[in-house]
């Protein structure tokens, strides 16, 4: 049943445990650098996020970054977990289960250098959105960033309809006394069904069944979410930009940095066309239709202070960054446009081989540009390189010593939670990084021997197997299900040889124990 304070918003069950790194003023510094844009930097920076679900994002920024955090999320459930973590790392983050409305009317507020919603914009009220951007525009500093994720069209013209399906099954056949997310099933079988019966809407609508037989496999309380909202609202950018303006901010640029280069999405005629559209609002929107773009992670800027070519050139030689995974998992092949692109090696492997000497240790751009002229790669390629290897995910911008340093301690003790949490559940895939402001992912088999290393237990494999066993969870070896216990015992001293060898010096490099 709907809470009656949810505002349409999904409550049957809670949200998922994912961590969203645009959501990090570290990358959003950083991504606000490549357009151009200077960062606000702040004596006294303060940080909001609105609909922080299960609160893991926010937990990891209050704990590795710098400055006040704020954060709401109106499920009280979310809420009190999102708490229980801040208060074991010490970070003096402020959550609240207040809804907009209600935070908007606290007097307790400090404004803030960067607010960010993110999976929050498409799934509320039209009374919901005027309130964030009076939120915004009572809140965030002049120079401030503002992240907003939200669906959009064209690319989602062709799903709509088979999410009002799913919508339309929910409510008029949907049984209060099924659980959510059988009820989430339910309307995925209804829905199979009737393109099965091959209407005219599926035989216009290529790779609908391929799309389906995506969301059916995604996670349960994922869809529910995404999908089975009393608000459900898609629009274009034009849109949002329009609903911003009186907020006072302007586009700044993509949260992802791979998102903005053009090269990577549109053919050469593509990138012609939109290079004649003078207006960066409708080159911004007609781009959308060469990319067919259904999800958007954008930045706005209250004021943005545009950046000489040679004040942003400096900026980006002096900005830090670091592997944020074993060098040996980098794939050289990058996703893009709904396909793929096969990545140069004899350029991205050397960057990538720089960046894991000295034990992974942080090098600054000029740092690795110089190391690589010797190898023949130019400054244009190894920047270039840098950034789709950070839009890729694997390499992320770091904080300075100085900001590390402070947040070292509140970290940790994150870390510590986390991995105490990991003996019990497996929902959350991360720790956090002081020297990144953000975290690296790493799963509950790693966790535990991590803890195991900490709690300095003799027979680390045999702490893991104790953890696994008692929820019961067995491992797999291919397909297999390994069902003795010397089966996984086995299977787990192999894994922990790999996690010493690979995943162990980067945790180490990263401040994570």
């Amino acid at each position: 049943m709907r809470a009656n304070w949810s505002d349409g918003y999904f409550t049957e069950v809670g949200y998922t445990h994912g961590y969203y790194r645009e959501l990090s003023p570290a990358l959003q510094r950083y991504c606000l650098l490549l357009r151009g844009i200077a960062p606000l930097q702040s004596e006294s920076p303060a940080h909001c996020e609105l609909g922080f679900g299960q609160g893991v994002s926010i937990n990891v920024h209050a704990a590795t970054t710098p400055g006040v955090f704020v954060g709401t999320d109106f499920n009280p459930e979310q809420a009190a977990s999102a708490i229980n973590f801040a208060q074991a790392a010490g970070s003096q983050a402020r959550l609240y289960d207040n809804s907009f409305a209600e935070l908007l009317a606290r007097d307790d507020l400090p404004q803030f250098d960067s607010i960010s919603l993110h999976g929050i914009w498409s799934w509320i009220s039209h009374e919901n959105r005027q309130i964030i951007v009076e939120f915004v525009k009572k809140y965030l500093k002049p120079g401030g960033s503002l992240y907003v994720s939200y669906n959009c069209l064209p690319g989602w013209s062709h799903a709509a309809p088979l999410r009002h399906l799913f919508a339309m099954h929910d409510r008029f056949v949907g049984s209060s006394e099924r659980s959510a997310t059988d009820r989430v099933g339910d309307a995925i079988g209804f829905a199979t069904q009737l393109l099965a019966a091959k209407p005219k809407y599926a035989a216009a609508t290529p790779g609908l069944d391929e799309r389906l037989k995506q969301i059916a496999g995604q996670d349960r309380h994922y869809l529910a979410h995404e999908y089975f909202n009393g608000e459900w609202h898609i629009g274009y950018f034009t849109d949002v930009v329009d609903a911003l303006a009186d907020a006072k901010v302007e586009y700044a640029g993509p949260a992802q940095p791979i998102d903005g280069m053009d090269a990577l999405h549109i053919g050469s005629e593509g990138i012609a066309f939109l290079n004649k559209i003078t207006n960066p609002t409708m080159r911004e929107q007609a781009r959308d239709y060469f990319v067919n773009q259904q999800f958007r992670r954008d930045l706005f800027v209250r004021g943005a202070r545009r950046l000489s070519a040679a004040e942003r050139q400096a900026a980006l030689l002096a900005q830090r960054f670091a592997l944020v995974v074993p060098a040996n998992k980098v794939t050289w092949t990058v996703q893009v446009g709904g396909g793929s692109a096969e990545l140069n090696q004899a350029i991205y492997k050397p960057v990538v081989d720089v960046l894991a000497s000295n034990a992974y240790a942080p090098k600054s751009l000029r740092e690795i540009v110089d190391i690589l002229e010797s190898a023949s790669i130019s400054a244009v390629q190894a920047t270039e390189a840098v950034t789709v290897l950070v839009g890729m995910g694997v390499v992320s911008p770091c904080q300075t010593d100085a900001e590390t340093s402070t947040r070292r301690k509140s970290a940790q003790k994150l870390n510590e939670s986390l991995l105490q949490h990991a003996f019990y559940h497996e929902n959350i895939a991360v720790l956090a990084s002081p020297v990144t402001g953000g975290a690296l992912n790493v799963d509950r088999i790693s966790k535990l021997f991590l803890l195991a290393r900490i709690n300095k237990h003799k027979d680390i494999v045999a702490f893991a197997w104790s953890a696994l066993a008692a929820s019961n969870q067995r491992l797999k070896k291919g397909d297999t299900v390994l069902q003795t216990a010397e089966e996984n015992i086995a299977d787990l001293r192999d894994r922990f040889q790999v996690y010493e060898q690979e995943l162990l010096p980067l945790l180490k490099a990263h401040a994570i124990f």
